[in-house]
């Protein structure tokens, strides 16, 4: 009876030493890797489809995955064509080819003006937005891992 007694001590006392330790709050846990990624309004996907019908102001989050910074965080990116696109006359770019994160921004956008006007369907009417480089080298682009998921967003352009 004593050996049972003293084995079920024994247990709940780890059970509550293991326990202590945890805890769920995002503040406790640490990143291994800090990273940029890029994806559409509608939620964690790398590609979409916009229909050429309709003048529309898209926008694709950039997020940081990151602990505080103190320094701003510059996010670089391209956008890229395939044949059947025209800027101008299928799309308007901004400006300014970058997004800067001030000290506790994870969120950032790029927009893109897309413009009605029909596309050659026998033409690659794709634009690839991709993050091309940040302000820290610590700062990786795309989820961590060989496949850098999340790196570039492509948008295809059809006929509606």
């Amino acid at each position: 009876m004593k050996y049972r007694l003293l084995s079920i001590i024994v247990i709940a006392a780890s059970l509550l030493l293991n326990l202590a330790g945890c805890s769920d709050r995002p503040s406790d846990f640490v990143f291994r890797d800090y990273f940029v990624s890029i994806s559409s309004e509608s939620g964690d996907v790398s590609s979409s489809v916009l229909s050429s019908a309709d003048n529309l102001v898209l926008q694709y989050p950039v997020r940081l995955v990151s602990q505080e910074r103190e320094e701003d965080l510059t996010v670089e990116f391209e956008v890229v064509p395939g044949d059947g696109l025209q800027e101008g006359v299928d799309y308007v770019l901004p400006a300014k080819k970058s997004v800067t994160f001030s000290n506790k921004e994870y969120l950032k956008y790029i927009r893109i003006n897309y413009l009605k006007h029909r596309v050659d369907e026998g033409k690659d009417n794709t634009l690839v937005i991709r993050l091309t480089s940040t302000s820290d080298p610590s700062v990786g682009i795309g989820y961590p891992g060989p496949s850098k998921k999340f790196s570039s967003h492509t948008v295809k352009k059809i006929n509606k």
